[in-house]
């Protein structure tokens, strides 16, 4: 698991907010979390969010995309991981660059 990724508890005491706020957000995919090995925990990549710690407005159309793609939360983590040609930027590297729709085209296409 990525070591740039915050704890649901770590992420509600950054934005003021309860645990349970943080997992309602995760659940209604308005932030992208995936599960660590125990499957009961999630943990919430930090790209995804900008200097005010709040979700990137790219998140939840990605999520969106994602899911109607038939991806899951690790598939789409593998997916975001992996790198645009040999050496390239990862994926999510695009989606903090404002290129999101470069990122649904090519996860569409992988589906």
């Amino acid at each position: 698991m990525d070591s740039n990724a915050f704890t649901t508890s770590w992420l509600a005491a950054r934005l003021g907010a309860d645990p349970a706020r943080i997992e309602a957000r995760r659940r209604a995919r308005e932030l992208f979390a995936v599960p660590t090995a125990g499957g009961r925990d999630h943990v919430f990549p930090a790209w995804q969010f900008g200097p005010d710690g709040e979700p990137l407005s790219a998140v939840e159309p990605l999520l969106a995309a994602a899911r109607e793609a038939g991806m899951d939360d690790s598939q789409l983590y593998a997916f975001l991981n992996r790198r645009a040609g040999v050496g390239g930027p990862r994926m999510w590297e695009f989606v903090r660059d404002g290129r999101v729709d470069y990122v649904i085209s090519s996860l569409r296409s992988a589906a």
